[in-house]
């Protein structure tokens, strides 16, 4: 009997690795037919219509992202906790700050966010055929163009009422190291005079990380964390000193501290 149970419980183990490993792939073959069918079908469509056209993309974008949250959670494939996940819903005007140890970090936060929402995106994920057309016509910010053009972009979505989210270490963590923020989103928090909201993302086990190819799975679900804490205020944070430069150096130290000290409490 005792061995029939064993036998059964490495036979489940195996079921739900793979199950979970052809879902993955199913998720993964979808967002890219979304994204295909977004860029090419939906969007073009829905700017030519008057009125609102950055809305609608954005509800249209945000629609395929919360899909994919969805059938990640729905398949077992994913677990997902958001704290202050109402902060989420209701900023306007705010700079996100985020961590970003996944591949899917953005996908997750900005299904989560309203209309007035954007985002810092990879410049290789604009010039994509898949993702380009969605990119643009939801408006997210490039960071393909030199920091002070995106700097520059960032602080005129601000300035208009958008959201913005952006990833401080410019790429995704590798696992065990110790976070290394750019300056870049110093210097925005500085020069916008905005507070800082810290998003705090952990994923255990460890999966979709820099460098890991999507079919790299953990042997369980992995679990996203989500902590959104209170504002923070730069010029608090940092001796604004001689330069601005020596403020945005200051200020990217305090953060990557602060990140590092509030996920060991996740």
């Amino acid at each position: 009997m005792a061995h029939t149970a064993a036998t059964r419980s490495v036979a489940l183990r195996s079921f739900n690795y793979y199950w979970r490993l052809a879902m993955t792939g199913v998720a993964f073959l979808g967002f890219s037919i979304g994204g295909l069918i977004l860029s090419f079908l939906v969007l073009p469509v829905l700017v030519l219509l008057p009125g609102k056209r950055r809305e609608r993309s954005r509800f249209a974008v945000r629609g395929g992202f919360r899909m994919l949250v969805g059938f990640l959670r729905a398949t077992g494939v994913m677990r997902l906790e958001i704290s202050g996940a109402e902060r989420l819903h209701e900023e306007r005007g705010a700079l996100i700050f985020a961590n970003h140890p996944t591949l899917i970090d953005a996908v997750v936060l900005l299904s989560q966010m309203p209309l007035t929402s954007n985002c810092v995106v990879k410049g290789l994920l604009a010039t994509s055929p898949v993702f380009a057309g969605a990119i643009a016509a939801a408006g997210y910010i490039k960071n393909d163009s030199t920091p002070w053009l995106m700097m520059d972009d960032c602080i005129r979505a601000l300035r208009a009422g958008d959201t913005v989210v952006i990833f401080p270490e410019g790429t995704r963590s590798t696992p065990g190291e110790p976070l290394k923020f750019l300056p870049a989103a110093a210097h925005i928090a500085l020069k916008s005079g905005r507070p800082i909201v810290p998003a705090l993302v952990q994923c255990t086990p460890p999966t979709l990380y820099k460098g890991a190819p999507w079919y790299e799975i953990p042997a369980e679900p992995f679990f996203i964390r989500i902590a959104v804490r209170e504002d923070l205020q730069p010029a608090a944070l940092a001796d604004l000193g001689p330069t601005p430069a020596d403020a945005a150096r200051q200020l990217t130290r305090e953060m990557e501290g602060h990140f590092s000290k509030e996920l060991r409490t996740l």
